[in-house]
């Protein structure tokens, strides 16, 4: 995931050689390159399914969302299928750009980074949004719903 311009500053300036030792040097559960959480392939694209799992092209075989192998689709499940390229990020377990401890860092996919993040994001559209009536109070007087 590409870094916000605002907080580019926390990140180590050999960030991008932390980054690629991480997701492509060091194996995870699932191996180099891989997710570490789901195990699901950089830069590949794959067939996955609303419920999270997704067809492993190297072992031919439906795997779940934390990289085991599971059953394959019926019919119904499979006309939900849809295509997605994988694309690994190295991530920061605590939510903290300038720790960059090993234990703290982790090659996870999209899906995972997101889920993961889940309850920081939240935190953080409920800063956005108080922020924005806080801005409207200021310059447009009281907040009406």
């Amino acid at each position: 995931m590409p870094i916000r311009r605002e907080t580019r500053s926390l990140y180590p300036i050999d960030w991008p050689l932390i980054s690629k030792h991480i997701r492509f040097e060091v194996a995870g559960p699932h191996g180099a390159g891989r997710c570490w959480r789901c195990g699901r392939p950089h830069g590949h694209e794959l067939r996955v399914l609303p419920d999270g799992r997704w067809f492993d092209v190297d072992l031919h075989t439906w795997r779940d969302a934390r990289g085991k192998e599971t059953a394959w689709p019926d019919m119904v499940e499979a006309c939900r299928m849809r295509k997605t390229r994988v694309i690994l990020a190295a991530c920061h377990r605590d939510h903290d750009p300038p720790n960059v401890k090993p234990k703290n860092l982790a090659a996870w996919c999209q899906r995972c980074h997101i889920l993961n993040d889940r309850e920081h994001h939240r935190r953080q559209f409920r800063l956005t949004i108080l922020l924005r009536r806080a801005m409207g109070d200021l310059f447009e007087g009281a907040y009406r719903r």
